[in-house]
């Protein structure tokens, strides 16, 4: 398969992606994981598929082979928070959220939180 009908596939997933199909974005990413295994770009595709489809563990699964790739960034922790919570997994969730935070330079009390009504 050339680079140009991956790309297209590539971009069919994340169509399906944002048009409420991620079960049929998840065949696409896991078909262009077989052709390119490791590609990072291509694992957090599909890990999101699968936590949209609220397959947390496939979604693990894939975010597992993602860190082994070398693909520990921001995103990662946010997409494995995410999994985590799909599996009730709330301790493990929240501490991939608070590495998350610190990716991003952030601490929970710099997060700014909605005022309430009648409250500056």
């Amino acid at each position: 398969m050339t680079a140009e009908e991956q790309s297209f596939l590539a971009l069919l997933g994340y169509v399906f992606l944002q048009n409420a199909r991620p079960d049929k974005a998840a065949v696409l990413f896991a078909a262009l994981d077989r052709l390119a295994p490791g590609d990072a770009k291509v694992l957090r595709a599909l890990a999101l598929a699968q936590i949209r489809s609220e397959k947390g563990k496939r979604a693990l699964d894939s975010l597992d082979r993602l860190a082994m790739a070398g693909g520990v960034d921001a995103a990662f922790h946010l997409l494995r928070a995410q999994a985590l919570k799909l599996l009730k997994r709330h301790d493990e969730a929240a501490a991939a959220m608070r590495a998350y935070l610190q990716m991003r330079g952030e601490t929970p009390q710099t997060i700014a939180t909605p005022s309430q009504p009648g409250k500056p």
